[in-house]
């Protein structure tokens, strides 16, 4: 290849430029979901204050402006992509979530009256699920587990702190990163490749 073969500037095709009528078009879209995300996030919040205050009819008066002044920070927060929601996985989640709570309430209480039982550790976790809410959420629902938290993540390692860094922990973390997979409609295949 010669300095000849490659065409001067002035002869490049430039892409097309973004007209104000595309620009438009794009924030209207963006702001009308942002809008609704808001809306929604204020209702969920709504009926969160009603069920931990339903006796209290006074409580609405900083419950109300609390939960729509949090649906409206929504519109502040960085937008993400689109993420279809299993509704099985849903349920599938809530009861496994459940489950979890219970289990390691019983557990940590166990551990704590039986100190020998303590074998505090560190699992490094390679995570397949991609960067954003399913990540997130499953940084999260560690603590869901007997004994667990997430310590630490950097890019798709989590550091998880366990009272007992056994084959069974790693295997219930596991469960869980597969039952967030299937909440968000992810093949794990899929997202390795």
């Amino acid at each position: 290849m010669t300095i000849h073969d490659v065409p001067s500037i002035d002869r490049q095709q430039t892409p097309p430029a973004v007209t104000a009528s595309d620009n438009e078009g794009l924030d209207a879209a963006l702001s009308s979901r942002r809008l609704k995300s808001a809306i929604a996030t204020s209702m969920v919040l709504i009926a969160l204050w009603g069920g931990f205050h339903w006796d209290d009819p006074a409580s609405w008066v900083v419950g109300v402006p609390t939960a729509l002044i949090g649906g409206a920070l929504v519109l502040f927060l960085p937008s993400s992509a689109t993420l279809r929601l299993s509704p099985l996985g849903v349920l599938r989640f809530a009861k496994f979530a459940i489950i979890g709570i219970l289990r390691g309430a019983v557990d940590v209480s166990w551990r704590s009256l039986s100190p020998r039982a303590l074998q505090p550790g560190l699992i490094p976790w390679r995570t397949y699920l991609p960067k954003g809410r399913p990540r997130q959420l499953f940084a999260v629902a560690i603590t869901l587990l007997p004994g667990t938290l997430t310590a630490r993540i950097v890019d798709d390692v989590l550091t998880v702190h366990a009272l007992n860094p056994s084959n069974a922990t790693q295997a219930e973390i596991a469960a869980l990163e597969a039952h967030i997979a299937a909440l968000y409609r992810l093949d794990c295949k899929e997202v390795l490749s």
